[in-house]
């Protein structure tokens, strides 16, 4: 037997956990596995091992992950046949990565058969302290630092970081926002990415909070093909409804005892442990009305007809909101209208002219060109770009009419055709826009969740169009009109000068 052997022979032992994390963890931290190992646990054991360069897992709470990859997994990363030479665990606050340190530092001072097998780990005495480990038979450093401290160009003697570890950078704050989300990845990619070289290895471990997290977006990155690297999810109970450490929780009850015991509430258990997006329970979109497609059937169907919807925000400053333009396909199929929204909506802080601009490019990008639908909100200022767009060509500008409701009564008329799937989302996309409309009301901008509303409830009232077109003209331009105008667009047709005129389309 492998464990025997590895207890009776010195030189096999210190030769088998040189080659395996998993007998490293077994031979050197039996105290820590109160229970066999899980299937999951030996796979981020062997994705550990593998010299892949990017590796994001996220696992439920108590799974043991935090011991497996950022405590025996960076000792054994360092002693090991990897050889790193330049560790750096960075944590969401400074008390996180003492205690990962701490915990780092408690084994090699008291694994008695560690120190003997391994050792000595001599430390330089004005570097032993909590953030910062230096071995100098294994010319190694370990460094702890947190989110908010600045890790720029920090280097080992002439070495850059060749493992970086993000423990748990993620919290429920610090995803609760759209800003707080964006801020995060923008420091991920500006200052950790570039932190190592070729030969570094980067590993995320956490959960997945919502969408749009730091997690979520390395998910979606690797998902795509944008970025080179293996992505694993280990929620407590899996998709077909399988409790994945059986070794410790044998069934239900033993599950539903510890979530009584720990009294973890339900927030906890769906964000934290199934890895669920949070559900409210007034939550208006929940994820699973949301029906992803990867083309539009453009010539499976006869006819299809452009939208744009465009919520005006033209303030730039820091505490504005920012404008919001979606666009989109409608086609009749088998009867049934249904309406495919396009991934290069925009939605970022215009004045007026770039917002102008912006809405015509989207428009003529579009197989309907100038002749696309484009619904403006009527209010305020905003009537001056239906007035604008409609003076420059694009003759089926119109308004779009709140009629007192607000943006959450308008965004709940848009629930039907999406339970009936007759609104479809672009898979590859930024998930902006339906992170919006899930997480509704919790923030900090909703101006395409408004778009949306405005889109998905005039698209489905002006539908594609096979009959009689209205033509004027004014002496400048001729303007094509649906026979769904409202009174206000006649009217302000009319003050332009000039009477509709039928023709057959």
């Amino acid at each position: 037997m492998i464990v025997n052997k590895a207890v009776k022979y010195r030189k096999f032992r210190k030769d088998l956990v040189q080659k395996s994390l998993y007998w490293f963890l077994h031979i050197y931290f039996p105290d820590y596995l109160t229970y066999p190992l899980a299937e999951f646990h030996k796979e981020i054991l062997t994705l550990v091992e593998t010299n892949t360069t990017n590796l994001a897992i996220a696992a439920f709470r108590g799974s043991g992950k935090s011991t497996l990859v950022s405590t025996a997994g960076v000792i054994w990363s360092m002693i090991g046949f990897k050889k790193k030479r330049f560790i750096v665990l960075i944590s969401n606050t400074a008390r996180q990565s003492e205690i990962l340190m701490s915990n780092i530092k408690a084994v090699l001072e008291s694994n008695d058969i560690l120190k003997a097998d391994l050792g000595p780990f001599e430390e330089t005495a004005e570097e032993w302290n909590i953030s910062s480990l230096v071995f100098k038979d294994y010319d190694t450093k370990v460094m702890a630092v947190s989110v908010n401290e600045s890790v720029r160009g920090i280097r080992y003697k002439n070495k850059r970081p060749d493992l970086i570890i993000c423990d748990d950078v993620e919290t429920l704050d610090s995803v609760k926002t759209e800003e707080n989300r964006e801020k995060l990845i923008t420091w991920f990619d500006r200052d950790i990415v570039p932190l190592g070289d070729e030969a570094t290895t980067l590993i995320m471990v956490g959960t997945i909070m919502t969408e749009g997290s730091l997690m979520h977006t390395l998910k979606t990155r690797i998902e795509l093909g944008q970025l080179n690297g293996v992505f694993r999810k280990y929620p407590i109970i899996d998709g077909e409804g399988v409790i994945l450490w059986k070794s410790r929780w044998p069934n239900e009850e033993s599950l539903s005892k510890y979530k009584h015991d720990k009294g973890i509430v339900e927030r906890s258990w769906q964000t934290e442990y199934l890895l669920n997006d949070w559900i409210s329970e007034d939550q208006i979109i929940r994820p699973d009305m949301i029906t992803l497609y990867d083309e539009i059937p453009f010539g499976q169907y006869p006819g299809s007809q452009g939208f744009i919807a465009v919520d005006l925000a033209i303030a730039k400053t820091d505490s504005a909101d920012k404008t919001a333009i979606l666009g989109g396909y409608m086609l009749r199929e088998n009867g049934q209208e249904r309406l495919y929204l396009l991934p290069n909506y925009i939605n970022k802080k215009l004045n007026y002219h770039e917002a102008l601009e912006a809405i015509k490019s989207m428009a003529r990008g579009m197989d309907s060109g100038e002749g696309t639908n484009i619904i403006v909100e009527d209010v305020g200022y905003q009537r001056a770009m239906v007035e604008t767009l409609l003076s420059e060509g694009f003759h089926n500008t119109v308004s779009y009419q709140t009629l007192g409701q607000d943006k959450r009564a308008r965004l709940e008329t848009t629930v039907h055709n999406l339970e009936t799937k007759r609104i479809l989302f672009p898979k590859n996309s930024d998930n902006i826009l339906v992170n919006q409309l899930i997480r509704f009301g919790f923030e900090r901008y909703d101006d395409l969740a408004d778009a949306f509303s405005m889109i998905a409830t005039k698209s489905f009232q002006i539908g594609i169009y096979n009959g009689p077109i209205m033509v004027k003209s004014t002496g400048l331009t001729q303007f094509r009109r649906r026979d769904w105008a409202d009174r206000e667009d006649d009217q302000m047709f009319r003050r332009m000068g000039g009477n509709w005129r039928r023709i057959m389309g």
